[in-house]
């Protein structure tokens, strides 16, 4: 038996903006292809950095917390929804978790040891639409440091196309602004995946701030 939609994809925040959503993850698709060209396969002529988390069997990483926006969120929900229903109810619940009980920092959060709810034997489930943090995480180094470091000097952050990362950044502004959004007080992905999960569905005619006062 097919599993009914989840109703939180009835919101206009993702039905009035399903065209402009569906270019963001064309957007990403594009930038995935340049990052499998560039970082995942360099040329070695080419002299490139060497990105190790190519070489890494336990992404450590994915203990970090993951700061999201809205439209990262959006997009994040609606692949999850339709490819990884099971691991967005994890993430859904972990948000929920978070709501009841925050942790204090960064340093905390990362040594809790508790995998992302999308890391399924240690592989992202929803790699295709990841976080841009995510995305532009790479090591240079030994990737055991990740291990016992939330910020290990080797890391650093890189995008191949500056272009792209432009592109997407005006696609969320124009979604943000035609939807009327103000601002967003969640952001740890968890935490805003369960906000847009426990949505009303109701379409707001002034800008308003989305948080859960």
């Amino acid at each position: 038996m097919t599993k009914p939609p989840r109703a939180a994809l009835a919101h206009p925040l993702f039905a009035d903006n399903a065209a402009a959503l569906d270019r963001y993850q064309a957007l990403l698709d594009e930038d995935q292809a340049l990052r499998h060209a560039e970082y995942d396969r360099p040329d070695p002529a080419r002299r490139r950095l060497r990105v190790m988390c190519n070489d890494c069997s336990a992404p450590w990483c994915c203990n970090q917390r993951v700061e999201v926006d809205l439209v990262e969120a959006l997009v994040l929900y609606r692949w999850a929804a339709r490819h990884a229903p099971a691991q967005l109810e994890a993430a859904i619940a972990r948000g929920r978790e978070l709501r009841r009980r925050p942790v204090a920092d960064d340093v905390a959060f990362f040594r809790r040891r508790r995998p992302c709810p999308f890391l399924v034997h240690g592989r992202c489930s929803v790699y295709a639409v990841r976080p841009h943090g995510c995305r532009t995480h790479y090591m240079a180094g030994n990737p055991l440091k990740c291990r016992d470091e939330l910020q290990p000097s080797e890391t650093y952050a890189m995008d191949p196309d500056p272009t792209i990362i432009a592109e997407l950044r005006a696609l969320a502004d124009d979604i943000r602004f035609f939807s009327l959004v103000e601002s967003v007080g969640p952001r740890e992905m968890a935490e805003l995946l369960h906000f847009l999960d426990a949505l009303p569905p109701e379409r707001w005619k002034a800008p308003r701030r989305l948080d859960w006062e």
